[in-house]
């Protein structure tokens, strides 16, 4: 049995000897896991919903636990049913649900049950909190399970959180913030396969994955926008628009929050997407030890250890370590991938009112990318390939590297205030040399695409820090809160001007036939790489922004939320441009860019609470995004892009928090885009500047707005006893507007999103008899309804050389007219699960069970259609000590 709640002083361990911190931690999770394995043992417990009194007394004759509470407690509560075999843990978490009380082991057969805890954190805990033993500095658990997040999920076994800190810098619970946001926590992520950012973000509410250029890093949209912002642990946002791709493995994040529409506030700009946050495993306060193993179809093997500990100073100072290796085939030819991870964090109560932490990460990627999909023929009808179509090289090759390294300090300040400050330094590396196939197919000649080889090199730094005090004060005889606080991001794409980029490219060979590609073909032969384009010096951005914000109840039921944010921004670039055949200096261009902003109207919200279930709410969000990138005719950059959120809904939250439930309509509006007016003087006549960075020349167009509108409503968490349910349903119209747009005016901003989003999973635990109350089962369903595309595209090309650049050129010819339509589609998932013993458990999820044929991203009629998975399988066994 795994003692998830055992004290820090709950087993009597000898004093480890002084040595190195790695020693220790890894002679304290043996020490755990012997400890873990020496109470391991479970009860068959077969008791009906009664007065809890009752219950609790036959539940400590059972188990020989002894039970330590007062009487008055349990006056007028009823117990859940207990029907199966339990462990002591399992079966009093299970016992208490749904009663508001909170329970502790003091050591390894005594518990302690109460409601200090829960009246202590009504609005950040759940109904039932597995804590562990304060320890010799004081310093009480925030969260379950041991850690000190309040908003962890682990442990819980929920579809649901008590708590999340995405849109509020504080943990708040989802009924008390008011935008759309979601969960997905830890037992969603076991219980759906979720090992990889992109297939966790392909599960979350009103976010569509849209493949393009590649099959490793699809662009992510919500309500019709692209999602740049991305979060970890609550920081300051990391952005991916300097060649930063999240090609994350979800091993280390204990769940993932995410917001939907603009986060005008803590951003430091409104983008009207939405923003991600990652929260990182921390260590707990006892020896806990996972281990994962799993193999799928087409050659999938995935490893995961994680394991935590306390380390010494009577359990003051924690440590947790996660590695992970997965090696896996695609279900198209020659494709394939490679990523490990490497995670370590240590965490100390340095006071009774001090937690600081410290660790690092390691993500490495090693592919063999599939670039560019999948052509269609010139008018845009279906090839009807195999799915196991791949117009791939053995020689292309992908080497993507991320570390981070970051630090914590919580501090406790009285009562009602603390403060926070984050720090975290993220080096991103990109390696590539691939071919790709692109162009459209002939229906006559069968032929058109032709291949080429690129290369590129990259490298980007993104600093980051965040600095936060909350607090409450009475006023009126009512509770109200303040945060202050700020952040630093600074973004530079150049790594200190250590980056080259090698943006050029060859063609390599004469036009290509599809339907018979042979990727061993000695014509597709990796051909000598090209002398780099371009260095880039300087290339990036840096942002300063500073927020307040106010949570007032005039009345009991009646609470205004208001923020200011002032942000500051610098944008520099310089590059210069080579000749690739000669190496000559043929361009050198840079450019600076200052400005500032302060968001007015100030962000406001209303929140109202109808019953002590039930919230209505309505928000208002300023947009604003920076086009320093985009000059005007004089050189200088243009102005920003702005515009407004706003969103009405219902949240509703059961007793005890055990389900949530959010119904949203919204209307976005963003508007002043660079509206490109002409070239110039410069030489390159598609608007691109010498560096590559910058386009010219344009003005902002106020004659222009993208509109999104639509409703979000989810329900998440447990609907019935044993039965846990993820529901998320989007509807979503995206228009261009004003006369800019001409003819286009009216038409969808992101066709290829549908109107209608609907995701679902469930999963059931049976009770009762001697194995069924050791199998759940799960089912799920992502369906949409149709999407489209439609343009132009050049159909015949003239090939050449530029004079200048040394670059290959391709002046097209002809042009060819293509639309098409993707139908709805449903993709249907399974998983059943079996509890071995106490220790192990063996999973089997299954995808798109009824093997449905469809693209999951259509792209033109020169490539970037990509077909959904077919059926496949995941065999996962995991054990727990």
């Amino acid at each position: 049995m795994n003692h998830s709640g055992m004290g820090r002083g709950g087993i009597d361990r000898p004093r480890a000897p002084r040595s190195s911190a790695l020693v220790r931690f890894a002679a304290a999770v043996l020490l755990g896991a012997s400890a873990a394995a020496a109470y391991a043992q479970t009860f068959k417990l077969d008791l009906p919903r009664q007065n809890l009194e009752s219950a609790l007394v036959k539940y400590a004759e059972a188990t020989g636990i002894q039970l330590l509470y007062s009487a008055r407690l349990t006056r007028g509560l009823k117990s859940t049913e207990l029907s199966g075999e339990y462990s002591p843990e399992d079966g009093l978490r299970r016992l208490l649900e749904g009663t508001g009380l909170a329970f502790r082991f003091t050591d390894a057969k005594t518990v302690t049950i109460s409601t200090e805890s829960a009246e202590k954190s009504t609005r950040v805990l759940g109904p039932v909190k597995v804590e562990g033993q304060v320890g010799a500095t004081g310093a009480s658990v925030a969260g379950v399970n041991g850690s000190t997040d309040a908003t962890a999920t682990e442990g819980t076994k929920s579809y649901t959180s008590s708590a999340l800190s995405i849109g509020s810098k504080a943990p708040e619970s989802m009924r008390e913030t008011p935008q759309s946001v979601s969960a997905i926590t830890q037992q969603r992520m076991q219980d759906q396969n979720l090992t990889s950012f992109g297939s966790m973000m392909n599960q979350a509410t009103g976010v569509t994955l849209v493949t393009g250029g590649n099959n490793l890093s699809p662009t992510y949209y919500a309500r019709g926008f692209v999602i740049r912002s991305i979060q970890v642990d609550g920081g300051a946002p990391l952005s991916t628009a300097f060649n930063f791709l999240p090609m994350l493995d979800m091993a280390m994040y204990d769940h993932v929050e995410i917001l939907r529409g603009a986060d005008g506030l803590f951003s430091g700009y409104g983008d009207p997407s939405g923003t991600v946050n990652l929260s990182r495993k921390r260590p707990l306060d006892h020896a806990q030890t996972s281990v994962e193993l799993a193999t799928g179809s087409w050659s999938n093997y995935r490893a995961v250890v994680d394991a935590t500990a306390p380390l010494g100073f009577e359990g003051r100072l924690r440590g947790r370590a996660v590695i992970s290796y997965q090696d896996q085939n695609f279900f198209y030819d020659v494709s394939s991938s490679n990523h490990t991870l490497t995670y370590g964090v240590l965490e100390a109560d340095l006071t009774p009112s001090t937690v600081v932490s410290a660790g690092v990460d390691f993500n490495r990627v090693d592919a063999r990318p599939f670039i560019n999909g999948l052509p269609r023929y010139e008018n845009g009808d279906d090839l009807w390939l195999s799915r196991g179509t791949c117009l791939c090289f053995n020689w292309s090759r992908w080497g993507i590297n991320t570390q981070d390294v970051f630090a914590q300090l919580e501090q406790q300040l009285g009562e009602n205030w603390s403060a926070k400050v984050k720090l975290n330094r993220n080096h991103h590396t990109i390696d590539e040399r691939y071919g790709r196939v692109s162009g459209t197919v002939n229906p006559i000649t069968l032929t058109g695409p032709v291949a080429s080889a690129s290369t590129f090199v990259g490298s980007t730094i993104q600093t980051l820090a965040d600095f936060t005090v909350s607090g409450a004060f009475t006023l009126f005889g009512h509770r109200q809160e303040i945060l202050l606080g700020g952040s630093y991001a600074d973004d530079d794409g150049a790594d200190g001007g250590r980056a080259k980029s090698y943006n050029s490219s060859s063609i390599v060979t004469p036009p290509i036939n599809v339907f018979a590609f042979n990727p061993t073909d000695l014509v597709y032969s990796e051909p000598a790489a090209s002398p780099p384009n371009s260095y880039l010096l300087d290339n990036g951005q840096s942002q300063w922004f500073s927020y307040l914000t106010l949570r007032l109840t005039p009345f009991d039921r009646l609470h205004f939320v208001s923020g200011l944010r002032y942000s500051h921004y610098e944008s520099k670039q310089h590059q210069i441009a080579l000749n690739t055949k000669t190496g000559a200096v043929i361009g050198d261009y840079s450019t600076y860019w200052s400005g500032h902003d302060l968001s007015w109207p100030p962000t406001y919200s209303m929140i109202y609470d109808v019953s002590k279930t039930l919230s209505a709410y309505a928000s208002y969000t300023d947009i604003y995004q920076s086009q320093a990138r985009y000059l005007d005719t004089s050189g200088n950059p243009i102005g920003p892009e702005t515009g407004s959120n706003i969103e009405v809904g219902l949240k509703f939250e059961s007793a005890g928090g055990k389900l949530n439930g959010t119904l949203s309509a919204y209307q976005i509006e963003q508007k002043g885009f660079g509206v490109q007016v002409g070239y110039g003087d410069y030489p390159d006549t598609q608007g691109a500047l010498p560096d590559g960075v910058h386009y010219c020349c344009y003005l902002n167009g106020h004659n222009q707005v993208n509109s999104s509108r639509g409703v979000d409503a989810e329900m998440t968490g447990e609907v019935l006893p044993g039965l846990q349910l993820f529901a998320g349903y989007t509807y979503n119209e995206n228009t261009r507007k004003g006369a800019y747009y001409g003819i286009n005016e009216g038409t969808p901003l992101v066709s290829l999103s549908p109107k209608h989003l609907l995701k679902l999973w469930s999963s059931y635990r049976f009770t009762g008899g001697d194995y069924l109350h050791r199998l759940s089962v799960s089912a799920g369903v992502n369906a949409q309804t149709s999407s489209f595309n439609s343009g132009s595209a050049c159909t015949k090309y003239e090939y050449g050389t530029d004079p200048v650049t040394g670059n290959p050129t391709a002046k097209c010819l002809a042009t060819a007219n293509y639309a098409y339509t993707q139908k709805a589609y449903a993709v249907v998932g399974g998983r059943v699960s079996y509890q071995i013993d106490q220790r192990w458990n063996a999973a089997l999820n299954m995808d798109n069970i009824l093997d449905r044929t469809y693209y999951k991203t259509m792209g033109s009629s020169t490539g970037s259609n990509w077909y959904g998975d077919p059926r496949n399988y995941m065999l996962t066994v995991r054990g727990s000590f």
